[in-house]
């Protein structure tokens, strides 16, 4: 079955609409022509098989196994780690999820490397949203919808759970404290080093509340890396049709780290045995070449494409040669009058297992508020494009987050045609003490009207950074129109 899936992979279409390359050769001769990136095809049936694959892993997993609920083991501090002062200084770069051969390692006795069945780190919690009402009223939103930061919040609480048990022992019950002492004992800790996209493939509002169920296990090891799976699925209640519908699917990349030295701690090997866990070990292989492929062929890397340059310019020749304040009925609007920037103390409440700001709190911050003001209502969370943690936000840290609206869309007749905006989110981190400030990581989110009504307003650019930013955004926004496209002809 693996060797059909890589075959199959192989098999798919590349991109054509894009050629990025063949532009950049045009552009600069000693451009060497990298890799195309995977196209939305590959990327939906490599989740397709994920999604396929986890309900059979979940089966095999040992059922009298004792651990600690994801939202549990969040109670208590992790006095093993903390520290008075920030120490931005000596933060080391936690953002590459790759175990090159100039990293150091802190090295593990056998026992604690013993190699782990995929079906061993397997954890769930459920979310009862629609059986249980004072629980539904902890995570509707204003507009009567619910609060999609929080549930990302439990999708990355979910896949640090997961690291934790591939890494330490089981232990003897199931309370936080439990965990806390494998951890101390054990001296290590686990970070989140990126999150692949994530796409709703579902909805969730006040007309269609579900109970949810939340699962996850390791697909992948690296020498102290693994990719970890997580998934969200909702069932109706009091209705005819009761099934689990997975709603959410992504991937994090889990780091290793000494709790002392910091440095690269090795982890537990998988063992690959069943036909499942071969296919899913192939998936995580491919996913670790797709993430290299995407940054060899990032904006800050290769110029844009011929197509690209002439929307771009076409866009701003409207814009500037006619000094138009409306491009097809809609306002324009310069990119930097979209920008709002906030600035908050992250306090113990906001800690994740490890001690550390919890990267589910950054992901949810700014983003919605952004949206909302403009365009002059509440919009529906789609997608969180790949993300980068290059650098741990510690307890006693000043955030700042700074956010603009970088791409729209109109709406189009058909599913999914609702009209779009792309939002992008800088999170920075400064030591209160000395203000060393380094920036921690960008998000790109993509929310939809939902009215099938237009925004109204176009965002344009007017430096070349802010081109750049805008071209990401439409690149963004195409990937993931193509991707919910044929999830949705598929479930039809």
């Amino acid at each position: 079955m693996s060797a059909v899936f890589r075959a199959a992979v192989r098999r798919m279409p590349t991109p054509t609409s894009r050629p990025r390359n063949v532009a950049s050769a045009r552009w600069n001769s000693s451009v060497h022509v990298t890799p195309q990136s995977p196209t939305p095809v590959q990327q939906l049936y490599a989740l397709r098989e994920i999604d396929r694959l986890t309900t059979s892993i979940a089966k095999s997993s040992p059922a009298d196994m004792k651990h600690p609920s994801p939202l549990v083991m969040r109670a208590l501090p992790a006095p093993w780690l903390s520290s008075s002062s920030p120490d931005l200084a000596s933060q080391g770069v936690t953002g590459s999820a790759s175990n090159g051969t100039g990293a150091s390692y802190t090295e593990m006795d056998d026992d604690a490397l013993k190699p782990r069945h995929m079906s061993e780190s397997f954890t769930s919690f459920d979310l009862p949203l629609a059986s249980d009402k004072k629980l539904y009223e902890r995570y509707v939103n204003t507009s009567g919808g619910f609060r999609m930061g929080k549930l990302l919040e439990h999708l990355d609480s979910l896949a640090g759970a997961v690291a934790y048990r591939h890494c330490l022992p089981a232990p003897e019950t199931n309370s936080a404290e439990a965990f806390h002492e494998a951890s101390a004992k054990a001296g290590l800790y686990l970070a989140t080093a990126s999150a692949d996209r994530l796409d709703m493939f579902g909805r969730l509002n006040r007309d269609n509340v579900r109970d949810l169920k939340f699962s996850g296990f390791v697909t992948w090891t690296g020498r102290s890396s693994m990719e970890v799976v997580v998934k969200m699925e909702g069932s109706r209640v009091n209705t005819t049709d009761t099934n689990w519908k997975t709603l959410m699917l992504g991937r994090f990349a889990m780091v290793c780290r000494d709790s002392k030295s910091h440095k690269a701690r090795m982890i537990p090997p998988l063992v690959v045995e069943s036909e499942e866990e071969r296919i899913l070990q192939v998936i995580g292989d491919e996913h670790q070449k797709r993430r290299r492929t995407s940054a060899m062929n990032a904006l800050d890397k290769v110029p844009p494409s011929f197509e690209e340059a002439n929307e771009l310019h076409d866009l701003m020749l409207q814009v500037t040669d006619n000094k138009s304040t409306e491009i097809d009925g809609e306002t324009v609007v310069r990119m930097k009058d979209t920008e709002m920037e906030t600035v908050q103390l992250m306090h113990p409440q906001d800690r994740n297992l490890h001690g550390k700001v919890f990267g589910g709190i950054l992901m949810r911050l700014l983003c919605f508020t952004n949206a909302a003001l403009f365009a002059s209502k509440p919009l529906r969370f789609l997608s969180l494009d790949q993300i980068t943690f290059r650098l741990p936000v510690p307890i006693g840290a000043v955030l700042r987050l700074s956010s603009k609206v970088v791409k729209t869309t109109k709406p189009h007749d058909g599913p999914d045609g609702e009209a779009k905006v792309h939002i992008m989110v800088k999170a920075e981190v400064e030591e209160v003490e000395t203000g060393v400030r380094r920036e921690t990581n960008t998000f790109f989110f993509t929310m939809a009207k939902d009215d099938h009504e237009p925004v109204g307003k176009v965002v344009v650019p007017r430096t070349y950074k802010e081109a750049m930013h805008y071209l990401e955004g439409s690149r963004r926004l195409e990937l993931g129109n193509e991707m919910r496209r044929l999830y949705q002809g598929e479930s039809n």
